[in-house]
């Protein structure tokens, strides 16, 4: 029996590191909590995680956005400023911007999103949210500036071009935006809205026949009842 015993022993013990190896990190259970729809658990294990593991970015930007949802927008902004002060993350910096607008600091958010120009001096995201802002307050040339400036950064940006693309169409520039469009719905052949929005777009610019493979593409991957209605109404207009 002892003999036995000792043999089990060995067993378990030969079995242990390989069960450590499979243990989750509090990062990893709150992915799986998330997936199963538990959030209020999900913001407890990334609690758990950031105190384990301060640096892990993610982490802490996963929890700012879990917070947010329920109304803790103040708690999630210094989760987001925390982020940016221990390291370069690009999501935390265009949150926090939002945030501030939200508050009516449009002066810090400015100068937060120029900040990370020069930081990520590689994105086009930090310029077209500055064109954005800059749009809104009726500055049409400062827009169409950072525009071209967001994808002198980076001209492989598909929500760049999209963005620029409806800008331009705003401005009454309809040739000039149907380029954007199809350049940008070339880089995003899988996002279901940019391609709807962008249809409406090339439909401006009279590419009738783009348009509709644009509204095609959309409702293969999102349904929607009513680019269905506009699809049926130009598949008409062509029969014609």
């Amino acid at each position: 029996m002892r003999r036995r015993a000792g043999s089990l022993w060995l067993i378990l013990l030969l079995l242990l590191p390989a069960a450590a190896s499979h243990a989750e990190t509090y990062f990893e259970s709150a992915q799986h909590l998330l997936e199963n729809g538990q959030e209020t658990e999900a913001r407890r294990a990334l609690s758990r995680e950031i105190a384990v593991r301060p640096r892990n970015l993610e982490a802490r930007y996963n929890l700012a956005i879990l917070l947010e949802r329920i109304g803790h927008a103040t708690e999630a902004s210094e989760l987001y400023r925390d982020n940016i002060k221990r390291g370069r993350h690009l999501p935390s910096v265009v949150n926090l911007a939002a945030y501030l607008r939200k508050q009516h600091q449009n002066d810090a958010a400015i100068k937060l999103l120029f900040k990370a120009t020069k930081t990520f001096p590689a994105e086009a995201v930090p310029w077209y949210v500055l064109a954005g802002m800059a749009e809104k307050r009726g500055a049409n040339k400062k827009a169409e500036n950072y525009y071209q400036q967001a994808l002198k950064a980076d001209a492989k940006n598909g929500f760049a071009h999209l963005r620029y693309g409806r800008f331009l169409s705003r401005q009454g520039k309809i040739k000039q935006a149907g380029r954007q469009i199809s350049k940008a719905l070339s880089l995003l052949p899988q996002c279901a809205p940019c391609l709807r929005i962008g249809g409406d777009i090339l439909v401006q610019a009279g590419k009738q026949k783009q348009a509709l493979k644009a509204w095609q593409r959309s409702i293969a991957l999102e349904p929607n009842p009513n680019l269905r209605k506009k699809i049926t109404t130009a598949l008409r207009m062509e029969d014609r």
